[in-house]
């Protein structure tokens, strides 16, 4: 007869395990076997949990306690981000997982019921190398927990009769913000004249070799220390290198007021601030259309540019592209900009946070999504869209001389992979990347970071 019990369920996967498993069963089993023995089964013992059930691709784990089946699911996938992860394998492997707690039906060693059910769900919605849990748990396991946990919303799921409120553990250093943040109070904003006498807002971070970032068309050098998007990218090259960086023109801190706006402007300018900073010779880092104007200045100042970074790349801006839908997305995409861009219910800026960062939690989107107003106008955005749809660099990228690393995410919402690889074929000396993400420029949480971030570094020191 079966028992019913109250129960706090943690259902975990493997991320992209079918896929793997066609390329390389033996090497995913081997990994995986290693997982389960080195990392899973000691922490759920240390928890007092117990494991109900070991899938192929993943595993059940019942808990009497919320708190201790939390504390075991951040155990994991802490030992899963660790720069020495319990596994040996050609690609990364990440866990995702789900908890929930609630009502169950225990028939000899099995479980059964919502509880396991919604585990289920949460742990399919969950982000890669993430933790998603249902309000039930984090009640349950109390006010004190030492994890910080960030509002994901409230979803309905397949066969779950009423919506769940779910969270995610963030996984991040609490210290580490409050760094960054004494960063942006603390840095030095300098102004240098671009050619048409417009002042551009530069700063630095860090100290050792130069390393030149090229410019955004939405950011802000004080509030890129809390942008999900770049302030780990940030502190990663400030903790090696002199990281120069500075705002576009029409952005942050740089003068908004423009009579021009172009993409051979946007090339003077890196020129500029390369000059204001004392720079002659660097690597330069680039995300977004930052790479096409890294690319167009190596190409224009072939002795200035000693390496290339480039993160979500394209040579081609949407109108260049020979979709049609591309270019009817180009139109739709500025005439939104225009329109929504300064409203006070930020849902174009929530949207466009969705595109760029959708692996951010949604606490982080909403921020970012505030931040956005602050860091260009809407009739800017406007300008920068046309300038940015029409980019082609495709005749550039041979004169090219720098060595080049091109990183791209496979799941990139807003500049399709193969705008990467189109990049990388251009370019006479680059190395292409592909990553598991579907993030524009990764975040901190995105289990793929620690991959890129060593990639970079690996490369840099290489061509510095």
């Amino acid at each position: 007869m079966a028992e019913r019990r109250m129960a706090t369920i943690l259902a975990i996967d493997v991320v992209g395990y079918s896929r793997m498993m066609q390329s390389d069963a033996a090497g995913v089993l081997a990994a995986l076997n290693s997982i389960f023995s080195k990392s899973v089964k000691p922490s759920v013992a240390d928890k007092n949990g117990r494991v109900v059930k070991l899938l192929g691709d993943g595993a059940l784990i019942e808990f009497q306690s919320a708190y201790e089946a939390l504390s075991c699911a951040v155990a994991i996938q802490e030992d899963m981000r660790g720069p020495d992860a319990p596994y040996s394998y050609s690609e990364p492997i990440f866990l995702r997982m789900g908890l929930h707690a609630g009502d169950v039906l225990v028939e000899g060693e099995d479980v059964f019921g919502d509880g396991v059910n919604i585990a289920a769900r949460l742990e399919a919605a969950a982000e890669a190398g993430g933790i998603l849990l249902s309000r039930t748990v984090a009640d349950l396991a109390g006010n004190d927990l030492p994890y910080r946990l960030r509002h994901e919303g409230t979803h309905s799921f397949k066969n779950i009769a009423n919506p769940i409120e779910t969270l995610s553990v963030d996984l991040s250093d609490e210290q580490v913000a409050a760094a960054r943040a004494r960063i942006a109070k603390s840095q030095e904003v300098r102004f240098c004249q671009a050619k048409d006498n417009l002042r551009l807002a530069w700063t630095t971070a860090g100290s050792g070799p130069p390393i030149v970032k090229a410019q955004n068309w939405i950011g802000h050098i004080e509030i890129d220390w809390r942008d999900p998007s770049t302030a780990h990218i940030f502190a990663s090259l400030a903790a090696r290198y002199r990281l120069v960086f500075f705002d576009a023109r029409g952005n942050g801190l740089s003068d908004w007021e423009m009579d021009n706006i172009s993409f051979e402007l946007m090339v003077d300018d890196l020129e500029c601030v390369f000059d204001a900073a004392g720079v002659d010779r660097a690597p330069v880092f680039s995300m977004s259309q930052g790479c096409a104007v890294a690319a167009a200045f190596a190409a224009k100042n072939p002795d200035r540019v000693s390496a290339i970074v480039m993160i979500g790349a394209f040579p081609l801006g949407r109108a260049k592209r020979k979709s049609k839908k591309d270019q009817e997305r180009a139109r739709a995409m500025q005439a939104m900009m225009t329109a929504g861009w300064d409203d006070e219910h930020p849902s174009f800026r929530d949207l466009m946070a969705e595109i760029l960062i959708p692996g951010a939690s949604a606490e982080d989107r909403r921020r970012y999504a505030d931040d956005m107003r602050d860091m260009i106008s809407p009739e800017n955005l406007g300008r920068y869209r046309e300038v940015l749809d029409n980019i082609d660099i495709t005749e550039l990228l041979p004169q090219v001389k720098a060595p080049s690393l091109v990183l791209h995410c496979r799941g990139d919402r807003l500049q399709p992979i193969e705008q990467g690889r189109k990049m990388a074929a251009g370019l006479p000396d680059a190395r292409f990347i592909a990553f598991d993400s579907n993030n524009h420029k990764p975040t901190e949480n995105d289990p793929c970071w620690p991959l890129i971030e060593r990639e970079i570094h690996t490369f840099l020191e290489a061509n510095t």
